[in-house]
């Protein structure tokens, strides 16, 4: 399941982020049986665009289109002890 930001959006970052949902990385993981969140975006004109990912569990997935149209994707496995919120961050 793919959630995406349900807060107030720029018409920039409104286009940014159809962008990436019409792409077929999006539609997988749509399909994926984890809950995805999408977490930080561009705001600005681009590209490059970026898009960054969290599921449940702390994973991390980052899609970025470059000048030229092309999406790649990194995934980042996170520190548990790190992806945690602690009394720091509340």
């Amino acid at each position: 399941m793919l959630t995406m930001p349900a807060v107030a959006l720029t018409d920039e970052a409104k286009r940014n982020l159809q962008r990436f949902y019409h792409t077929s990385a999006a539609r997988e993981i749509e399909d994926d049986p984890r809950s995805w969140t999408v977490v930080e975006w561009t705001w600005g004109a681009g590209p490059p665009l970026r898009v960054h990912l969290r599921d449940e569990r702390g994973d991390v997935i980052d899609f970025i289109m470059d000048d030229a149209g092309v999406w790649q994707l990194w995934r980042e496995p996170i520190e548990p002890r790190i992806a945690e919120q602690s009394d720091l961050t509340q």
